[in-house]
């Protein structure tokens, strides 16, 4: 083995050990916040945690289940998330399959005006208006059909379309006489499994992370999304710690359940990410580089 080998595996070596720190920097926090959420209320206080969690329990768990508020914040989740992002990629595909069409007309203008969104909107006033005017104020509309398509996941399926299902396909296609609409079902959309599985999760996540729009366009609390409910439990755990001594039971369960409430708001995206994980790559590399 030469000089330049062991310096290139010294490199090697170097990069993966820099790499390896930064993920345990990354990862190490919410997984303080799993061991915590786990654990006895005065452990927390009272003794460190680096592994394992300290006379583990599911106290926390138990209170944050029997509160109904949480089954009702996750049933409307659940609706605005598969609506919202049932309703997302059909837009989507849509758009950016006709985008994808090189004979379309005016179709570079249409572009223009669509990536001018990327660096300016109508701000929160006007979309509020329009959700008023269109009377979907205190209703589900309102946070499912507000925002049905994103311009950066727009112009990512539109390349990858355009990369991935070359004119020559398209040509054959209309020699067999395919219409449109049999060549989208039938060959376009089993050929975009990757960036569809990618801009679901994107879509998805946003859904089941929003809770400002919630705010803006909603009143009636059965309405709520779980990431509403969360919010307003975390506010009056910080006041209960603010107000009691560290001593007190209540302030200790407060803390807890407090990292309850974050494990609770991320679990499904986590469980639900390993599934689309190997689409990612593929998905986002080919729709946002076009050859």
């Amino acid at each position: 083995m030469n000089r330049a080998s062991l310096k290139m595996n010294a490199a090697d070596y170097a990069i993966y050990t820099l790499l390896m720190l930064t993920a345990v920097l990354f990862v190490y926090p919410f997984y303080y916040i799993v061991l915590a959420s786990f654990s006895d209320p005065a452990a927390v206080i009272t003794y460190p945690m680096l592994l394992y969690p300290v006379d583990a329990n599911l106290g926390a768990y138990k209170l944050l289940l029997s509160t109904g508020t949480i089954w009702l914040g996750y049933y409307n989740s659940l609706i605005y998330t598969v609506s919202g992002t049932s309703l997302n990629v059909t837009v989507t595909l849509l758009a950016a399959y006709a985008l994808s069409r090189s004979e379309l007309a005016g179709r570079n203008v249409v572009l223009f005006f669509i990536v001018i969104t990327l660096f300016f909107n109508g701000g929160m006033i006007p979309t509020y208006l329009i959700v008023k005017s269109l009377g979907m104020l205190d209703t589900r509309w309102a946070l499912i059909v507000s925002g049905a398509v994103t311009t950066w996941n727009l112009l990512i399926t539109k390349t990858y379309l355009e990369s991935n299902i070359p004119q020559e396909l398209r040509d054959a296609a209309e020699m067999d006489g395919a219409s449109e609409f049999t060549f989208f079902s039938k060959i376009a959309l089993p050929l975009s499994k990757p960036i569809i599985a990618v801009i679901a999760l994107f879509y998805g996540s946003g859904h089941w992370n929003a809770y400002f729009n919630a705010l803006i366009y909603i009143r009636q609390r059965d309405l709520y999304p779980l990431q509403v409910f969360l919010r307003e439990m975390l506010i009056l755990d910080q006041n209960t710690e603010m107000m009691g001594d560290v001593s007190d039971h209540r302030v200790l369960v407060a803390l807890t359940l407090k990292f309850a409430i974050m494990v609770a708001a991320v679990a499904p995206l986590l469980i639900i990410f390993p599934f689309v994980q190997r689409f990612f790559v593929k998905g986002v590399l080919i729709g946002a580089l076009k050859e």
